[in-house]
């Protein structure tokens, strides 16, 4: 992709050109047409893509409030529930790319149902959610769930840090500017922009957050005379087309938003090259194909392939020859199921040269018929709702479903997608699509379609050299139906790992099991297959080495899910950026005070310069351990009842309790906690990079302790861990007010959320739950999917008598 500046700041030019998709790859020996068949099935068998989907029961969050969702996992070609057995991790991220709250799902026959519940204390802003699996972690993170969210907290501006503040406006600024700065991106239709051909180029004008933009103007020849005007949708999307002559240039001039206009260049002229053109006919696909390519240009091909495949599954495949240099060919548009089709067409040696995505909006998706009325219960008004769940056929269909119904109202009533958007559309585009649900529930008036959507977006589920080649993505994790732990053993006397040696974990937290394991060849151990819920205490050991000095334990620590949060059309300027009147500091919140105590004089550092130095007065300290030393007066330290955390959860497994070290050893959490302040001297927190130094242990964070009398010995290199087992879902209470205050300029509550929904054997589903006093309307989302095949979607308002 090239991009070049355009007269006003902030506003760049990016050309799509057929170069990004040039590669090499070398045979021994000519392969028929039914290689590329064979290949991508042998590919997407290998790689078994999942995706996972999860619906929320609203939109907007305050703290204190829950956030209910249900989990479904797919085949990604197939987009049947997947059936392997699962592990399902579902973090919520702060705009710091921090992990705020996480949960592990159990997922079997590829459902799950979880919350999470947002403490009071939670900063008011943007959030994000990311849910995938263990296989999910082989592949790109492009590939997990994502949905943004605002948390709103009224009372974060009466205990917000000052720092927080500042954070925050620096935010809204960079938002600002985002918002205010515009791409403008060409599309010629297969990546070509070739001479000679009757040409149709998308293009796209969007700001940096993604929003679409208005823009309008004329495409102007190198002479000055207008070939076309041309203009944006809702979407910031238009498509134009003309044939380009020899020695000419074309530029767009287009006004953006009211602005004055400007002038953009198109995509250079190619002289030789191919060309794909797709329309879509009622019910088949029609295909012209266009050759320039003489026989000494290394793009030249005696014949050529194309191919067309949905989700990695081959649909069609053809040889083509064109002695005449074009061909149309007409495809039954039945052959591919809904969502994106991918045609591309190769060169004999296997080389792509022109590529083209079209969204396929079949009726094979599940429908329902939904009667909703109001009856009394216990003397009490209650909505029913009775859904008949079918297929396109009209047939009963039977399948898991969740349902959300929410009252009074928000900046957003319902979502901007779903789980067809989601699965059909968005989840296999390069990028996120901007109101997705637009393409797949298309008003009649809107003139742009999701065929001029797919020309500005590229597929990013796998790489053709890859296929072809047969270069496979090394497999790292597999598929967990249980919880794990991994990690190594080392001599420190020799640098070497250790080979069938003894590890022993023991579950504490009342469990007390106990599981033993030997190191393999290179010194790797693992325990999997547990099952256990909630936090729980584990106990990591392995006995002494001859010179009674235990080896070192590496935990292999997945540090892989520390995600960058990346400001898109849903995120939204964060709202608190000053202190409110009833402002007051609260510890934990804002700075601690060290005073005069960083002029003390300190012993050799051994480590480095800490974060924080801690001196204790062994005279004047009222504190009867160092728990309470380290609660009272360290800073970027929080706690969860009896356990320190360092920078929030670091890890899918494990919360980021720091290692403990007395005297330069390490030593058990309880050794090291339990201690007499009045024999300590200082006390030394290590977090972030300056832990570096103590390697792969310091990756949590290290809180040292020099004593008044000379160092401890003998203590065992325990590792003593809190592990996050499976969650265990709440049962659903509404989150309104006894009062029931409901009215139209009231926030967003949920009125009932039920994640297990199953029809009957006629198809039919019951739902009741009791009318909020004061409710003039209710939002009600239902969407799932069949054991058989199908996901279906539907979104309604209830309107209330007053």
């Amino acid at each position: 992709m090239l991009r070049n500046t355009g007269m006003k700041k902030g506003i760049k030019l990016v050309y799509l050109l057929v170069t990004t998709l040039t590669w090499q790859v070398v045979f021994g020996q000519e392969l028929p047409e039914q290689l590329l068949r064979d290949r991508l099935e042998t590919f997407s068998s290998f790689i078994q893509p999942q995706k996972v989907y999860l619906h929320f029961d609203k939109t907007t969050y305050y703290t204190g409030e829950t956030i209910w969702f249900k989990g479904y996992l797919f085949s990604g070609v197939t987009h049947l529930l997947d059936e392997r057995k699962s592990n399902l991790y579902v973090e919520l991220i702060n705009t710091s790319g921090d992990a705020v709250d996480m949960r592990i799902l159990y997922v079997e026959d590829g459902l799950a149902s979880g919350d999470i519940e947002l403490r009071q204390g939670l900063p008011d802003g943007n959030y994000m959610v990311k849910a995938y699996t263990d296989w999910m972690k082989n592949f790109s993170e492009d590939m997990y769930f994502t949905r943004h969210i605002y948390i709103v907290n009224p009372e974060y501006e009466n205990i917000i840090p000052r720092r927080e503040v500042r954070r925050n406006r620096r935010f809204n600024r960079n938002i600002e500017r985002m918002d205010g700065n515009y791409e403008v991106a060409f599309f010629p239709e297969s990546g070509n922009f070739l001479e000679g051909v009757n040409n149709r180029v998308a293009f796209r004008v969007v700001d940096q957050l993604g929003s679409g933009q208005k823009a309008e103007g004329e495409i102007v020849d190198s002479r000055g005379n207008v070939i076309s005007n041309v203009s944006t949708d809702f979407s910031g999307i238009g498509v134009f087309e003309f044939n380009p002559e020899e020695g000419s240039s074309y530029e767009a001039r287009l006004t953006v938003n009211g602005s004055r206009h400007q002038s953009f260049s198109l995509p250079d002229i190619m002289d030789e090259g191919y060309t794909l053109r797709i329309d879509q006919k009622e019910g088949f696909i029609n295909i012209n194909l266009n050759s320039r390519v003489s026989g000494d240009n290394e793009l030249y091909s005696r014949e050529l392939y194309l191919i067309g495949h949905t989700r990695g599954h081959p649909r069609f495949v053809q040889t083509i020859d064109m002695p005449d240099g074009n061909m149309e060919i007409n495809v039954d548009e039945n052959l591919f199921p809904s969502g994106i089709a991918h045609f591309t067409l190769f060169t004999e040696r296997y080389r792509p040269v022109a590529e083209r995505l079209i969204f396929i909006n079949g009726d094979d998706e599940l429908y329902f018929d939904t009667r909703a009325d109001v009856t009394r219960i216990d003397g009490r008004e209650h909505i029913e709702l009775n859904m008949r769940v079918i297929n396109e056929n009209h047939e009963v269909t039977q399948g898991s479903f969740s349902l959300a119904a929410v009252t009074g109202i928000d900046d957003t009533l319902f979502p901007s997608n779903d789980i067809m958007s989601y699965l059909l559309l968005d989840s296999d585009l390069q990028g996120m699509v901007e109101n997705p649900m637009q393409y797949i529930f298309p008003k009649p008036d809107q003139e742009v379609t999701a065929d001029h959507l797919l020309m500005t977006y590229g597929w990013r589920r796998f790489k053709w050299e890859n296929v072809v080649a047969e270069e496979f993505p090394e497999i790292r994790y597999e598929p967990h139906a249980g919880l794990y732990i991994t990690g190594k053993l080392l001599d420190p006397s020799k640098d070497e790992s250790l080979s069938n040696y003894p590890v022993r974990l023991e579950v504490k937290s009342g469990h007390n099991n106990v599981y033993t394991t030997n190191t393999m060849r290179n010194g790797n151990f693992i325990f999997d297959g547990l099952n256990y819920k909630g936090t729980f205490d584990i106990e990591l050991s392995s006995r002494r080495l001859p010179g009674n000095y235990p080896p070192v334990m590496e935990l292999l620590i997945d540090d892989g899910r520390d995600f960058d949060y990346e400001p898109g059309t849903f995120t939204r300027e964060h709202k608190i950026t000053d202190r409110g009147e009833d402002w007051e500091r609260i510890r934990g919140l804002s700075r601690t005070n060290t005073g005069k105590l960083n002029d003390r004089p300190v012993s050799p550092q051994l480590y480095g310069v800490p974060d924080q130095t801690i001196f204790i007065d062994h005279e004047n300290s009222a504190d009867r351990s160092l728990f309470d030393v380290i609660r009272n007066r360290a800073t970027g330290v929080s706690f969860d009842g009896n356990r320190l955390l360092i920078r929030g959860q670091t890890s899918v497994y494990f919360n980021n309790e720091p290692r403990f070290m007395l005297d330069g050893m390490f030593v058990t959490r309880d050794v090291f906690l339990n201690l007499y302040p009045g024999d300590v001297e200082r006390i030394e927190i290590f977090r972030g990079t300056r832990a570096a130094i103590f390697g792969v242990r310091g990756g949590t964070g290290v809180i040292l302790a020099y004593t008044r009398r000379p160092g401890y010995r003998g203590f065992d290199d325990v590792r003593e861990l809190v592990m996050l087992g499976y969650h265990t879902p709440k049962e659903f209470y509404s989150d309104l007010l006894p009062s029931g205050n409901t009215s139209r300029n009231s926030r967003q509550r949920t009125v009932h959320w039920d994640p297990d929904l199953v029809p009957g054997n006629d198809g039919v589903i019951n739902v009741q739950f009791p009318v909020p006093q004061g409710a003039d309307r209710i939002m009600v989302t239902i969407e799932g999917a069949g054991f058989y095949g199908g996901i279906g979607f539907a979104g309604f308002t209830i309107e209330l008598p007053e």
